[in-house]
This record gives C-alpha cells, structure tokens and sequence, in this order.
C-alpha cells in the first residue's frame, strides 16, 4: 500500500495510514499537482484495514499556502485555468472533510493560506512550538479559500475568524491552542510520535462510533436540536448492532478494560 509520489507519499501501517506532504524545498506548497496526488491517497485511504491518517509533512513547513508560481500562470492563462484550480482544492478540502476515519494532522513551521486550510479539515492538530498559524490571502488582495471562512469561523466565532482573515496577521501554535484551534502543542522532537501514538490510539477504536461522532460533531449547529437529537437516536441505534459494541460493553461489565475494537 506504499505510494512514493511526486509531491507527497503514503505509508501504511495496521491500522493506521500516514500523508506526508513533501514538496519540502517548496514549503510543501500546494499546487495542482498535490491536490491529484492527495486524491488519490485519500481515495487508498478508504480501504477497509485503514481505520485512522495522519497527514503530516517532510522539511520545516507543514505548507506555506499555494505554490505562487503556479498561480502566476493561472493569471496568465486566464479565469478559466483559476476556477479549475479552485474546484480541484474544494473536492480535495470536502474529501478531508468527509473521511468517515480519524484525521490526525502534525503541523511543524507555517502553516499559512491554503496550508492552514488542509489542517482545520482534520479532526485533529498537534503542533510544535515553532509552528504558526495564518489565513494570509488578505495580504495579497484576495479572499479565503481551502474552506477557511468556514472552518476557522466555526472553530473560534465570527470576530476573531473576521480578526485574523481580515488582517492576514500569523499567530503562534500557543496562541491556537489558547483559542482551541489545536488539541497539543508538543516538542518538534516527539511531534511525529504523538501524532502517530494518536492515530493508533483511534486506529484500534470502534471505527464505526468514531465516523458516526465525527457526523454528528460537524453537523452541530447547523440544524436544529430536534433533528440533531433524531440523527443521535439513529446513530445509536445503528451503532447498538454492531460487534464493537457487543466487545465494548462486556467489557464495561467484566473487566473494565479497554475492549479489543476490531472496526465492525
């Protein structure tokens, strides 16, 4: 299940697959080409025996944002070349979003732009100390894309999504962390460890409870709590009949130990 690509690779390990982006001279941008690539990852990803990813990154950058260059050439070639490459970053951005797995991310550096935005489509950061945090189109005279006007909104309110997209200012992995934007900041030295202690941690959890929490958490307050107490009931009800849930309860009952989840 080893893919070496051209802008990022893929590893597995039971049960857990591991993204690095590694355009590392770059910055790991992000350019077209990384977003066919991240496609096709996410697409291997569905398989059965992965059951958590972790997208992480090769160098000192998670992912500066963009490839400049590349946008460059959008502007010489015209509108329609722009829109192509925004429709390929929103089907990568919703595929992220939309993993019915655990999505750990391990942000090392910057994080800016396009960058931050595939980080807050995880469910998971963990940061270094070094790492920073910036929407950065203002500077250049642009709105957000990559999903940030939403994500970053829902996780920290419309003021302070207003105060750093409308600045473009860079704030520290501490100061995410303080606004809940991250769940750790952690020594770059152990960073890559923690993400994947994390990963395997849900890697070997009810896979199935887990992707109906996930659901449940990204439809809150966007409906109703009628209809949100209706789609818990039938998620309840789904997850009643499943074997992780027949393990996990003798387990309550007997020993009180973890129960060994085996995904179904």
């Amino acid at each position: 299940m080893k893919k070496n690509l051209k802008t990022l690779s893929f590893e597995f390990e039971a049960p857990v697959a591991f993204i690095y982006l590694n355009r590392a001279a770059q910055g790991n941008a992000y350019n077209q080409l990384m977003g066919t690539e991240l496609l096709e990852a996410l697409k291997t990803a569905q398989d059965s025996r992965v059951r958590s990813v972790v997208l992480m990154s090769e160098g000192k950058d998670f992912c500066v944002g963009y490839d400049p260059q590349e946008v460059e050439g959008y502007l010489k070639e015209g509108h329609n070349s722009f829109l192509t490459a925004i429709e390929k970053l929103e089907q990568v951005l919703l595929t992220l979003k939309n993993l019915e797995k655990p999505l750990v991310a391990a942000v090392q550096g910057r994080a800016a732009g396009t960058g931050f935005g595939l980080a807050l489509a995880c469910d998971l950061i963990l940061a270094s100390p070094e790492a920073s945090f910036s929407t950065a189109y203002i500077n250049v005279g642009l709105s957000p894309d990559a999903g940030l006007s939403y994500t970053l909104t829902r996780l920290v309110g419309p003021k302070k999504a207003a105060e750093l997209m409308m600045t473009g200012k860079s704030i520290s992995a501490k100061k995410a962390l303080e606004m809940g934007m991250i769940s750790g900041v952690i020594s770059l030295q152990q960073l890559r460890t923690e993400a994947k202690n994390l990963a395997f941690y849900f890697g070997n959890g009810p896979t199935l409870a887990l992707s109906k929490t996930k659901t449940l958490i990204d439809r809150a307050g966007s409906t109703s709590l009628e209809k949100h107490l209706q789609a818990e009931r039938e998620a309840l009800l789904e997850l009643s009949k499943t074997k992780d849930f027949k393990r996990g309860f003798e387990a309550f009952l007997g020993a009180k130990t973890r129960p060994k989840f085996m995904g179904d």
